[in-house]
């Protein structure tokens, strides 16, 4: 395991080693748009200006923040690619000590959410890599820099950066000790802040809610998240279907929670063969990935789309779900299988 763990830093060191070297202060200052945001923020939740002020004066500018919303892992060309990246033996191996030292933390939330505990363990090691992928960036310089400077997406980080300060006054935490990831994302599921504010959960009923620190609290709002989101318990994510002929062609697009879905009967008929037990009244969307060896098929049904609404990305879904299934599977999990 040490020489597992160095390995990991040394991974991570050489993605992120650099980015505290393009760190600069006073760009908040002076900021019309910064001003503006200050007024909002005094006007419609009485947050003092020389507090907000105060802050700013203080937030360092991440020059390399932007650079790397640029090319997240999402955004590699195939599935092949993501899944070799993404899902290797390393997080694997992870994913099976994390599941076996928090079993009765998974199954309070699968029990209570009806969400399996493998698709909750697979979005930990997608989202942090099992608490190994460091939190080591201030939210506030994070999501300050590209809520002013990343022009792209500017209006929805206002919004989280909003919901930054009212998380600090909510939990009355120094917002300079909220810890994220390059994009602002926090604690173990890696919430941005207006998810904090509306989607995490005790899972002891406390008014207290942590989920940086406490991983009940944590995966009960992971499988809180998804519950709100639509899943339905019992049903599949995606998998993997074999096509023959050409009637099935018409059923394909590229956007699986977009797209048009008809029932699993309709694609049975279209030449499409399901490795499990289907119902036929279950409406499913018909999509295609690069994989190693060509073109997959695949099969998405209403979990896609709320597994979907975490990330929205296909890889991601599909690294969920394969993720989940093989650690789940290798720590004796429950899977689906009908």
């Amino acid at each position: 395991m040490k020489k597992l763990t160095f390995l990991i830093i040394l991974l991570y060191l050489s993605i992120f080693g650099n980015s505290y070297a393009e760190l600069t202060a006073g760009k908040f200052i002076n900021n019309p748009d910064v001003d503006v945001f200050v007024n909002k923020m005094n006007n419609q939740h009485g947050f003092s200006k020389d507090y907000l002020y105060g802050v700013f004066d203080k937030t360092m500018h991440s020059g390399f923040t932007p650079k790397y919303m640029n090319s997240p892992a999402e955004s590699v060309n195939t599935w092949a690619v993501y899944r070799k990246k993404m899902v290797n033996n390393i997080r694997v191996d992870l994913g099976v000590r994390y599941f076996k030292e928090h079993k009765t933390e998974l199954l309070k939330a699968q029990k209570h959410y009806g969400v399996p505990a493998y698709i909750i363990a697979g979005i930990i090691g997608m989202e942090t890599n099992y608490g190994y992928s460091p939190m080591k960036f201030r939210a506030v310089d994070s999501i300050a820099t590209l809520a002013f400077y990343y022009p792209r997406r500017a209006e929805y980080f206002q919004r989280e950066l909003e919901a930054l300060f009212l998380f600090a006054r909510k939990t009355d935490t120094d917002i300079f000790d909220i810890k994220s990831s390059y994009a602002g994302a926090i604690g173990i599921p890696q919430f941005m802040p207006s998810n904090v504010l509306t989607y995490a959960v005790s899972g002891t009923g406390n008014k207290h809610i942590d989920i940086i620190n406490n991983h009940l609290d944590a995966l009960y709002s992971v499988a809180n998240f998804l519950k709100k989101k639509g899943w339905k318990t019992g049903e599949p994510v995606s998998m993997k279907v074999h096509v023959k002929g050409k009637k099935f062609h018409k059923y394909v697009t590229e956007s699986p929670c977009n797209g048009y879905k008809v029932t699993v009967k309709t694609l049975k008929n279209a030449g499409v063969s399901f490795p499990f037990n289907i119902s036929n009244d279950t409406k499913a969307i018909l999509f295609t990935v690069q994989a190693e060896n060509g073109k997959e098929y695949h099969a998405a049904f209403n979990n896609f789309c709320a597994v979907y609404r975490y990330n929205p990305s296909i890889h991601y879904v599909l690294g969920v779900n394969y993720l989940g299934n093989t650690v789940g599977s290798r720590a004796g999990a429950k899977l689906y299988s009908h």
